[in-house]
């Protein structure tokens, strides 16, 4: 039984369209990648803050039952337990905003994932190479699977405005930079009581 051959070759547009998934596969894996590392170090600066106020409350709850006879220590020492507990609580919910981007991070990756599988599936036909609709699908099916603001604006950038997938990074970059800053001022303005 002989193997049928396919023979084709994709044409110039094609092979752009391939390289713009491909470019936009990369750039989402970077930025990614980049957002892991900036939420792994979060993670180990917030546990290890944790870990010496937890010390410092264990050491002033010591300390309290050491000084009942003494009102006036006592209160002191509340006072240092209710403000390590405070602090503590506060770096808390960073921890969980840093467990918040490992979630964005799967959802990045499955996101290429599927880019990468329909791309596969687009490739591998020789029909369906060719064909104008089957590139707009599934672009569109692409487009759709953007449902974090940032890969909308990667695929905006990389798609509908041609930018290079370097520069992309470096844009995507300083925007999220800018917007960890502002999302830092605005905790910085919440007064806690």
């Amino acid at each position: 039984m002989e193997k049928q051959e396919t023979n084709y070759v994709l044409g110039s547009k094609e092979v752009q369209q391939t390289i713009l998934v491909l470019n936009l596969s990369i750039a989402q894996i970077d930025l990614s990648i980049t957002e892991g590392d900036n939420s792994v170090n979060t993670l180990i600066d917030s546990f290890t803050f944790m870990s010496h106020h937890i010390e410092q409350i264990q050491q002033a709850g010591n300390k309290l039952a050491e000084m009942s006879e003494s009102s006036n220590d006592v209160d002191q020492h509340k006072s240092v337990l209710l403000s390590e507990a405070g602090e503590l609580s506060l770096k808390m919910q960073q921890a969980i905003i840093a467990f918040q981007f490992y979630d964005k991070l799967s959802q990045r990756l499955e996101h290429v994932s599927h880019g990468l599988t329909g791309l596969a599936d687009i490739v591998s036909h020789e029909m369906k190479v060719k064909s104008e609709a089957e590139w707009e699908a599934f672009k569109s099916s692409v487009r759709k699977g953007t449902t974090m603001r940032e890969e909308e604006e990667l695929f905006e950038l990389i798609f509908d405005q041609h930018v290079p997938t370097e520069e992309a990074i470096e844009i995507m970059k300083e925007r999220m930079r800018q917007r960890m800053h502002e999302v830092d001022e605005a905790e910085e303005e919440i007064e806690f009581f």
